[in-house]
């Protein structure tokens, strides 16, 4: 009876085995699906990306930028699969894409660190690297834990984050930034709003005081943004020189790896060399 038992397993573990699809020519459509490629190590088969995806240490082919990609260059490059996200991408393009018969799959969008791992892990499954995705959100999880018991003794400090200059806008309820302030044992000030972003003025985040300041995304004009907050001397941030530049290009780029990367780096910006 045993024996049959393990017969009928080792059949059905042949069947998955036969069943699984390979992908050899994989497109990206976004960033963080470029960057979760890489990590789970299917760079040699991304053979497309966008504009504003990292570009590796293979050579590929650019296919446009995330609402409007080059439809003519995709079909040239004869993929396997065509990886999107449901809000960077135009779900007209992803239609069309399909309509010519390319598998498309498409990521959902995360509100936190556990969304964020289980869609790296849906899409690790996809592509047969379930195992290795495993592996490093494991890692991941781990090393954030480490951080947030070293800093759980601090007070919450109340942190502003300018995601976007002109307008001046900031992320609510709905983004993942909430868990950058969650292991950082700060919070954000503008939690409590159930949006993804928002748009405010500086009369708002004078009435909300924050004791840190991050500017994010704001491009070449950064030294200029920072200088901006200094008139307002009434803001704790400003007066105890607690606005920082926050220099990278992944905060908003949703992998394991880049967020514990950047929790590390937020850390000691906010902390100093407290790890």
């Amino acid at each position: 009876m045993k024996k049959n038992i393990f017969i009928v397993a080792f059949l059905f573990l042949l069947a998955d085995i036969a069943c699984a699809k390979e992908y050899k020519r994989i497109i990206s459509l976004a960033p963080s699906v470029t960057e979760s490629l890489y990590e789970l190590g299917l760079e040699q088969f991304v053979k497309g990306i966008t504009i504003y995806c990292s570009k590796g240490m293979i050579k590929k082919d650019t296919i446009g930028t995330l609402l409007e990609p080059d439809i003519e260059k995709i079909t040239l490059l004869k993929p396997d699969i065509v990886i999107s996200t449901k809000e960077g991408n135009n779900k007209e393009t992803i239609e069309k894409l399909k309509r010519l018969g390319f598998e498309v799959y498409v990521m959902e969008t995360a509100k936190n660190f556990n969304e964020i791992c289980v869609n790296y892990s849906n899409l690790a499954e996809k592509l047969n690297k379930k195992r290795e995705a495993k592996k490093i959100i494991n890692n991941t999880r781990y090393s954030l834990e480490k951080i947030y018991s070293k800093l759980n003794r601090f007070n919450n400090l109340k942190v502003f984050w300018e995601v976007g200059a002109r307008p001046l806008y900031t992320a609510g309820r709905q983004s993942f930034i909430n868990d950058y302030n969650y292991y950082t044992n700060t919070v954000n000030i503008y939690k409590n709003v159930d949006k993804r972003y928002i748009f405010i003025d500086i009369e708002n985040v004078i009435e909300n005081d924050p004791d840190i300041i991050l500017i994010v995304n704001v491009g070449d004009a950064k030294i200029l943004e920072k200088r901006k907050w200094y008139k307002y001397q009434m803001i704790k941030a400003v007066k105890n020189n607690k606005i920082f530049i926050i220099n990278s290009e992944d905060i908003f780029i949703p992998t394991p790896l880049t967020f514990v990367k950047n929790v590390t780096m937020l850390t000691k910006a906010v902390y100093g060399e407290v790890l």
